[in-house]
């Protein structure tokens, strides 16, 4: 098949491949040539195969032919080169300043004369014609009124042309033009460089001209991180060393009885280490790590305030602590105990609360005397009012209506261990520190929650104390309680003999004589209903019972025996013969047959 016979494909020329003649009148000319490929249409672009002669093709597989208007296979086909000197049709080279671009021009650049185009004629116009080139816009220049380009001519679209058989003389180029000198353009300085110090710490970053921010900020900043996150870094550690107790000083004192006395008190929850400085800071101990040492893998000390003389040994100061010779500002108060000391028919003297604040709190140190007299305990008892006791307010009322005696606040001081009073407070302030505590313990035992005794908060905490002050096992205390509320429901005198010895110069168990014929408010046997207030200070186990009596319809009981036996019963007669069994016992001489 020869290459007249191969059917045309898409993008081959219809007109015969190896013609003659060509469009211009050039016959016979067997040099090829090709249009500008943007006015020739892509359906109209020609293929062209190299001939078998062709010195660029390596490898060529011979082709027959057999037409005699084929090309001689000897004459070289070469694409049409551009006169010399003419600027290429494919691409465009400008050029640029390779010096490093400035933060701002003040001047603008000297605009090249364009270099005027080689002169060309004919079809070689259209063929090797290129774009003018422009002159680069000068940095930070005064903006000029807008040249209009001369208009561009259109371009029909024509046939492929074909070029000249005759060869192309060369062209000189002439050389380009020297730039004609005019005048300067106003310089134009922008406002960063008028109203703004490079230094000036504004907390932005300025950009000038499209270039890099300066970096001197950012590392005055960096460097300002770094030196506080050292700063840091060194406290956080001194700090941890110094709670390791890598600086603390061990100086100790040998001594085991030192001199003087000072008050040293330890909060609750206080760690041994805070408890050594403590100590450190009022010269007990020689330092922290003494005492520190000395505690290691022991007990702890309890919360409070103590007594220690100074200049002792971390040891000796332990081993003070750990006992009860020099705490003050801590007691016991028993249940059932009064305000008031009392006097015993066995000739004793019982000291009551105001007795056992005193001594807890009198004592003295190098620098002063502290603690309260019970005196002063009692006047600020009966003059102060409910609010500056801390009195609660079911309890407000009955303490304003007894003003003027210090009995009124009796009962509100709960019983148990008090560890920390403290000792540099006066009279009024402890008492409203006891009292205001023992609410809280009064609460807890659940006198406003869970009291099932049909009684208000005051009177449950009155009956709990007649039940203190009667009954010696724990087991009678619900019993106990059960009596009075029975005999209160019907309207019968409690005649308790716990009432009677509570106003009495001297507690007898055996109550007799002029005590039973004293007109007071608490005396039951004179009185119907409770005594006027609480007869002592009330534990846990009394409440409870108290707020929950046991079932039962007993009037009466009595204790038969010292052990504290008491026989419960429903009827007098009973009462009688149960009263007849302390008496054999020897408890009891009054109203035995």
């Amino acid at each position: 098949m020869t290459d007249q016979d191969r059917t045309p494909r898409h993008g081959d020329d219809a007109r015969p491949r190896h013609s003659g003649s060509t469009p211009d009148g050039n016959a016979g000319d067997p040099r090829r040539f090709f249009a500008d490929p943007s006015s020739v249409q892509e359906g109209n672009r020609r293929r062209r195969r190299r001939g078998p002669g062709d010195p660029t093709t390596t490898g060529s597989i011979p082709i027959v032919r057999v037409e005699s208007a084929l090309p001689d296979p000897t004459i070289e086909y070469r694409t049409p080169q551009p006169p010399q000197g003419a600027p290429s049709p494919y691409f465009e080279v400008r050029y640029r300043d390779a010096s490093p671009e400035p933060m701002m021009r003040l001047n603008e650049p000297h605009a090249q004369a364009p270099v005027p185009e080689a002169p060309v004629t004919g079809n070689d116009q259209q063929l090797f014609a290129s774009p003018v080139p422009q002159e680069p816009e000068p940095f930070y220049a005064e903006p000029e009124q807008p040249v209009a380009a001369p208009p561009v001519p259109e371009v029909e679209p024509t046939q492929p042309v074909y070029a000249q058989s005759a060869p192309t003389a060369p062209v000189d180029v002439p050389p380009a033009a020297e730039p004609q000198d005019r005048p300067e353009p106003p310089v134009f300085v922008p406002d960063i460089l008028e109203s703004r110090d490079d230094d000036a710490d504004t907390g932005e970053i300025p950009v000038h001209g499209g270039a890099m921010p300066s970096r001197k900020k950012n590392r005055g900043i960096l460097l300002g991180i770094g030196a506080l996150v050292l700063v840091a870094v060194l406290v956080v550690g001194g700090l941890g060393l110094k709670w390791l107790g890598v600086f603390d000083s061990r100086t100790d004192f040998s001594s085991d009885t030192g001199s003087g006395s000072t008050l040293v008190e330890v909060p609750a929850d206080a760690a041994i280490r805070d408890v050594g400085q403590t100590l450190a800071d009022a010269g007990v101990v020689g330092s922290q790590r003494a005492f520190v040492d000395a505690a290691e893998g022991g007990a702890g000390v309890s919360a409070g305030f103590y007594a220690l003389p100074k200049g002792i040994s971390g040891k000796a100061a332990l081993e003070m602590m750990s006992g009860d010779d020099k705490r003050v500002g801590r007691f016991i108060v028993p249940e059932g105990l009064q305000l008031d000391s009392k006097k015993s028919s066995d000739g004793t003297t019982r000291p009551g609360v105001f007795q056992m604040i005193s001594k807890a709190t009198t004592f003295t140190t190098d620098d002063r005397e502290y603690g309260v007299t019970a005196e002063q305990l009692q006047q600020a008892a009966a003059t102060s009012t409910p609010e500056e006791l801390g009195v609660p307010d079911w309890a407000a009322a009955k303490v304003k209506e007894l003003t003027g005696d210090h009995r009124r606040i009796e009962g509100l001081i709960a019983s148990g261990a008090w560890e920390d009073i403290d000792p540099r407070l006066d009279a009024r302030t402890i008492l409203k520190d006891l009292i205001t505590r023992s609410v809280a313990r009064f609460t807890a035992w659940g006198l406003l929650s869970g009291n099932n005794s049909g009684k208000s908060p005051y009177d449950t905490l009155t009956i709990a104390s007649i039940v203190e002050a009667e009954a010696q096992h724990e087991d009678d205390f619900p019993k106990v309680a059960r009596v009075i509320v029975n005999r209160l429901d019907q309207d019968i005198r409690l005649q308790m003999d716990s009432t009677v010895n509570y106003t009495a110069a001297v507690a007898d168990i055996d109550v007799h004589g002029e005590s039973y014929m004293d007109d007071n408010k608490w005396n039951t046997y004179q009185h119907d209903g409770l005594p006027l207030t609480p007869i002592g200070a009330v534990g846990e186990r009394a409440l409870s019972a108290t707020e929950d009596p046991a079932p039962g319809d007993w009037l009466y009981f009595v204790t038969v025996d010292k052990k504290g036996t008491t026989l419960f019963a429903k009827t007098f007669a009973q009462h009688k013969k149960n009263r007849q069994v302390a008496c054999k016992n020897n408890l009891l001489a009054v109203n035995c047959e």
